[in-house]
């Protein structure tokens, strides 16, 4: 199986054309909402809401990614967070090369992430890229990043462990990979945005670390047995307020 020897799979169909137009106007408002705030958060910072937004709730239960996921965990599963990763045209941060389960508090490191294309994403605007077979190297050294980044963590001479693979996804299409793939991904220097959302799925037998509880009540269960971790209600609407004074308090 290509995810078993590389790390990753790519790409991959997940939603119509219909659904990449209303997906990406979704998008555009939650980040006009979030950046209305006027509170420092930026394109990045739309990260966790899956419990308080209707429309990312309802992506983590796509049924199309949901099988994907399957196939590579079984059938009990959740996602335990979300992310967009939005570069906007022309900028220059970038996500050093670096591996998600250092960053992470879940075990075992069983997470699959699956990165969902809301924008085309070619080799113009900076897409993700991983080191192929990498996560077969085990947990690896990392010192704090240096320049505009987006994550602090940077794995030192990444590609002294193999040629980097150029993640290019059509909007709607995604990939999957391991957390214990070496990835990242340059500025943006083209004139277009590029910007994904991520889901993180873990088999439901696995746990966090002491300390971490919070995160069994943040997950949206997925399919099967959600095993210790609680099954939460579709959200009513889409509330940026309720990170807004989270992140404040």
């Amino acid at each position: 199986m290509q995810f078993n020897e590389l790390g990753y799979i790519s790409p991959l169909d997940a939603l119509t054309p219909t659904e990449v137009s209303a997906n990406r106007r979704y998008f555009d408002d939650l980040l006009a909402r979030v950046e209305a705030y006027d509170d420092g958060r930026n394109a990045y910072s739309i990260m966790g809401y899956q419990n308080h937004c209707k429309g990312i709730w309802d992506l983590a239960q796509h049924p199309r990614i949901l099988d994907y996921v399957e196939d590579l965990l079984g059938p009990d599963f959740v996602c335990w967070s979300t992310h967009y990763f939005c570069k906007l045209a022309q900028e220059s941060k970038h996500v050093p090369w670096h591996q998600d389960a250092t960053y992470w508090p879940v075990r075992p490191t069983k997470t699959v992430t699956a990165w969902l294309a809301i924008d085309d994403v070619d080799h113009a605007n900076s897409p993700m890229r991983f080191i192929p077979k990498s996560h077969l190297l085990g947990g690896l050294e990392w010192r704090k990043a240096s320049g505009d980044f987006v994550l602090h963590q940077e794995i030192p001479d990444a590609q002294q462990h193999g040629q980097p693979y150029d993640n290019v996804l059509k909007a709607g299409q995604m990939s999957l990979h391991a957390s214990t793939l070496i990835h990242g991904s340059d500025p943006n220097r083209s004139t277009r945005r590029r910007c994904g959302l991520t889901f993180r799925y873990i088999p439901s037998h696995c746990g966090v670390l002491e300390g971490a509880e919070r995160v069994l009540r943040d997950a949206v269960v997925c399919r099967g047995d959600p095993g210790d971790w609680v099954r939460t209600p579709r959200p009513e609407a889409d509330d940026v307020r309720a990170i807004h004074n989270y992140q404040r308090d």
